[in-house]
């Protein structure tokens, strides 16, 4: 099954050369392949995942801990103090397996029912909304179509909602875990460090349910435009590859398959500039998640604080600029490395999965 195939798209060309002619049809979510989505969605996420869990580590303590110091250095200086205090330590070394199994075994449903939905959404409105052919060879249409790119952010986000019943959740436990929130109450209790269920007991009987959903809005406002800006960006750099790598050879078949390694490469580069661009929520949401206040705040006050925190260390307010981006640069490497391996892991189970339900129903 090739990239186009697993997206929910099959390209239809005629044995003639001529390529205008090709077309986009949808192919029918049945309640299996619906079932193959979400297994190889959550395949592939918890895997990625698994894998840079420690720079995701680092990551969620640099930005816990980007606050200035109380009478310290001004600006930025303050923020790498505090982070030079808070991260390069050995118990930061010892820390980065922390929330591991819950932020793993949480990805499994999250990526499944992102996935799913994504799925059966695209497919969907690719049937209602009518989709412009490819560009014939030669052309000078490099971008994909608008009603393409907005088919496919409207399917990203739709499925990073239904997620986010299990993502948010997810979040705030291997959060707190992570930057040792509840590290001091383990120890009264008697335990040597504190686990998922401690967590969870813990939001429970402090801040009720809703303190599951911690930074809902934030996590929502973050991860939105994180997913239009991934496929829209993925999207493109395949429409580019098309353009001057296939029908500048002249080729009869112009389709959507793309070379796994291309499709590696791509996910990547496509994963950090979505990841940097939407730091400065991520900033907000770990704060939020991680405030040992139970009451709710909101993501603006939040921010201001940012502000004010800046502004007493420093008189230039423009100093203030850095802190929204501590772990910018980790989080970007993070989820280069994370869709480059989703991408071609997710397009590999769908195939494999695809292909086995055929077989058995041949039988």
């Amino acid at each position: 099954m090739s990239a186009a195939q697993a997206s929910g798209m099959l390209i239809v060309t005629p044995s003639t050369n001529n390529t205008s002619n090709a077309t986009l049809i949808p192919i029918t979510q049945s309640p299996v392949r619906i079932m193959n989505s979400f297994l190889a969605g959550a395949l592939a996420l918890s895997t990625s995942f698994a894998v840079m869990h420690p720079l995701d580590t680092l990551k969620t303590r640099m930005q816990a801990a980007a606050e200035p110091v109380a009478g310290g250095r001004p600006g930025t200086a303050a923020i790498g103090s505090a982070i030079r205090g808070s991260i390069l330590t050995p118990e930061t070394l010892r820390a980065l397996r922390k929330g591991f199994l819950t932020s793993v075994l949480g990805a499994g449903p999250q990526g499944g029912l992102r996935w799913a939905t994504y799925e059966v959404v695209k497919s969907n409105l690719t049937r209602w909304i009518p989709q412009p052919p490819p560009p014939k060879p030669g052309s000078r249409q490099i971008l994909p179509s608008g009603t393409f790119m907005a088919t496919s952010a409207t399917s990203a986000i739709a499925g990073d909602f239904v997620s986010s019943i299990v993502k948010v959740p997810r979040e705030v436990i291997t959060s707190r875990l992570q930057t040792g929130y509840y590290d001091a109450a383990a120890r009264s209790a008697g335990r040597s460090a504190p686990n998922a269920l401690f967590a969870v007991r813990s939001i429970l009987r402090q801040e009720g349910v809703a303190g599951l959903f911690k930074g809902f809005f934030s996590t929502t406002l973050r991860d939105w435009p994180f997913m239009a800006i991934l496929f829209t960006t993925y999207d493109t750099l395949k429409n580019i590859h098309h353009h001057f790598i296939v029908t500048s050879a002249g080729s009869a078949h112009h389709t959507h398959e793309i070379p796994t390694l291309k499709s590696t490469l791509f996910g990547g580069v496509a994963g950090a500039l979505a990841a940097f661009s939407t730091t400065p929520f991520d900033v907000i949401r770990t704060r939020i998640m991680t405030r040992k206040e139970t009451a709710r705040v909101s993501m603006r006050t939040v921010a201001r604080g940012i502000l004010a925190e800046q502004a007493r260390a420093s008189r230039t307010g423009l100093r203030a600029v850095p802190a929204f981006f501590v772990g910018g640069a980790a989080r970007s490497v993070w989820w280069f490395c994370v869709c480059s391996m989703f991408f071609p892991i997710y397009e590999r189970a769908r195939e494999g999965l695809d292909d086995w339900a055929d077989r058995r129903d041949m039988i």
